[in-house]
């Protein structure tokens, strides 16, 4: 096997355990955790954007066949899994920087870079979803607010609360060792 063939390899195994931890917790009317970001912004920090993308990419589509996508229409569907998913990969443009640091032995910085990219990657899929909202959820609209508050309040507090839980547990679990985050080309 290539080793590019074993990168893309990794990539689908990312993907497929980020699709099955996002149906672990479903989501709910007021909000969503998705626990699929921990592994899709680990891989995109260990391999960069290119894979990062494609990975995201195929995330968003395999919670689509997977039959676990809400989905109103085509555009919608296509904006809130593919697309919003594909967006998490550009935690991938930390990767050189984050590796350097790691190379340099500076943790207060690879730290700091790997939570920045834990918030690019969240706040560009929350960003479709508020989006998404605004335009395909605002008939649902609930607690007499417009479509626009309801969604920055729904996708905000999402946001936030994926940010806590990705980030904790990212850096949880590059305390001790650094590994995780630096490919294994073997």
């Amino acid at each position: 096997m290539t080793e590019k063939t074993k990168i893309l390899v990794e990539g689908a195994l990312f993907a497929a355990l980020a699709t099955l931890l996002s149906v672990v917790i479903p989501n709910v009317e007021w909000g969503d955790l998705s626990l699929g970001l921990i592994p899709l912004v680990l891989y995109s920090v260990r391999r960069g954007v290119r894979m990062g993308l494609l990975a995201g990419l195929l995330w968003g589509l395999l919670i689509i066949v997977s039959g676990h996508a809400y989905i109103l229409n085509i555009w919608q569907g296509l904006l809130e899994y593919p697309v919003a998913n594909l967006l998490v990969g550009l935690a991938g443009l930390y990767t050189p920087a984050v590796q350097r640091a790691i190379q340099a032995g500076e943790r207060k910085k690879e730290r700091i870079l790997l939570l920045a990219a834990v918030v690019t990657a969240v706040f560009l899929k929350y960003f479709v979803h508020f989006i998404a909202g605004i335009i395909f959820w605002g008939s649902y609209v609930q607690w007499g607010l417009g479509p626009i508050l309801y969604s920055l309040v729904v996708n905000g507090g999402s946001f936030i609360l994926n940010i806590v839980v990705t980030g904790g547990l990212l850096l949880a679990m590059t305390a001790r060792d650094t590994r995780l985050l630096l490919p294994q080309n073997k």
